[in-house]
């Protein structure tokens, strides 16, 4: 196998690939390539939050958010209502039919982890966590402040 000399080349083919591992098994739960993450988001850590506030974590346009959400309405995966305290903001819920195929749904990532670190010891793995996470906080630092300076 080839050594990439970028670390940002690896990890976007290690996105692409696992893009490419989740979508057909996300198809076929019904969720689409353009709604998986948000599902995943919403299903999986961040229930109730808002459309803009779900752009905002996911660094997607608004748009593209306003249609994916559309779409998991539509297919009966979630449920918009207005905000308690700003009716003029939706916020999103995760419904039953969602919370039927939560475990299901999760094995697709179990299984995409154990493919991803096949072949390493448990240290090696902890480590690949732990690097993998700092460099995610690392960004999420630098993209604080980018957003700060605005």
């Amino acid at each position: 196998m080839e050594k990439s000399n970028s670390l940002i080349r690896t990890i976007l083919d290690l996105y692409r690939k696992s893009l490419a591992y989740i979508s057909p098994k996300a198809a076929e739960y019904g969720i689409g390539r353009g709604q998986w993450y948000f599902f995943n988001r919403l299903l999986l850590e961040h229930d109730g939050i808002s459309q803009e506030q779900l752009s905002e974590e996911l660094y997607v346009d608004k748009a593209h958010t306003a249609r994916a959400i559309k779409k998991l309405e539509e297919d009966g995966f979630v449920r918009r209502m207005p905000d308690e305290e700003d009716g003029r903001k939706k916020n999103v819920y995760i419904t039953e039919k969602s919370v039927a195929l939560k475990d299901d749904y999760q094995k697709i990532y179990k299984e995409l982890n154990q493919v991803l670190i096949k072949g390493f010891t448990s240290e090696e793995a902890d480590l690949a966590y732990s690097f993998l996470d700092r460099m995610r906080e690392n960004i999420n630092l630098y993209m604080k402040k980018q957003d700060q300076a605005v």
